[in-house]
């Protein structure tokens, strides 16, 4: 595995992925943590962060053009402030990404954001699915 630094800060890395979660060919999307049904991604990565301080998330976003498996790690201390960090990897490089500092309100800000974008982004890949999988069913047209 090939280690690339990137110089760039990770808001970098968060434009990228939202433009990775906007794009109309993404055939798969996953994140871990995964949430039960009826939970909310934002909600269990906000109880990580509010118990322990910390929280990680990783995102695989794959279209017939790539896959890139997204990690973004924030960490908040009442004495030193909070820091995100992230990198991705895309095949057989891994390109990381210069921390920055953030506050505690951002953090939350960010994550309605990006739980937002990404919900989005399930949704029309669910909706597109459903109309593959219904035009499959369909008996042709005479």
């Amino acid at each position: 595995m090939k280690i690339e630094r990137t110089g760039q800060p990770v808001s970098r890395l968060l434009q990228q992925l939202e433009e990775d979660l906007r794009r109309d060919d993404v055939i798969h999307l996953e994140r871990v943590p995964s949430p039960r049904a009826g939970e909310k991604y934002r909600e269990v990565v906000s109880r990580f962060f509010t118990e322990f301080g910390i929280a990680t998330v990783y995102i695989k976003v794959r279209s017939p053009a790539f896959e890139r498996r997204y990690v973004i790690n924030a960490k908040y201390d009442w004495a030193m402030g909070g820091i995100v960090e992230g990198w991705v990897v895309e095949g057989d490089v891994v390109r990381i990404y210069e921390p920055i500092a953030i506050s505690i309100g951002d953090i939350g800000k960010a994550l309605d954001y990006y739980g937002e974008v990404f919900w989005k982004a399930e949704e029309r890949l669910l909706s597109k699915k459903m109309t593959e999988a219904y035009a499959e069913e369909r008996p042709p047209a005479d």
